[in-house]
């Protein structure tokens, strides 16, 4: 019975070993004109690049960093001892440490 079943084993691998591989080459072609891709294409990327819009201002979306400034603007104050405060939706809740 294990001969068998090494004859079958070895069968079935060198069966599947003389299948041709198939593959295809992979071939890069541009799609921008600036590239060397296809120039009729370039009315399309222009005209889905100006429907995107713009795009943020530099430093549009930036967070407001107003109360980490002040807590390192106070970091090695010895004198000043600031009361834990906690910020939910811009209402300050002081916390009793």
């Amino acid at each position: 019975m294990k001969i068998l079943l090494t004859i079958a084993l070895a069968a079935i691998c060198g069966a599947a070993g003389a299948l041709p591989a198939v593959a295809t080459e992979q071939v890069y072609r541009p799609v921008s004109p600036t590239f060397g891709g296809n120039p009729l294409n370039g009315t399309f990327l222009l005209s889905t690049a100006q429907a995107q819009g713009y795009g943020a201002k530099s430093g549009q979306n930036s967070p407001d960093l107003s109360g980490l400034n002040q807590a390192l603007s106070n970091l090695g104050n010895a004198g000043t001892v600031a009361t834990p405060t906690i910020i939910i939706n811009g209402t300050a809740i002081p916390t009793n440490p």
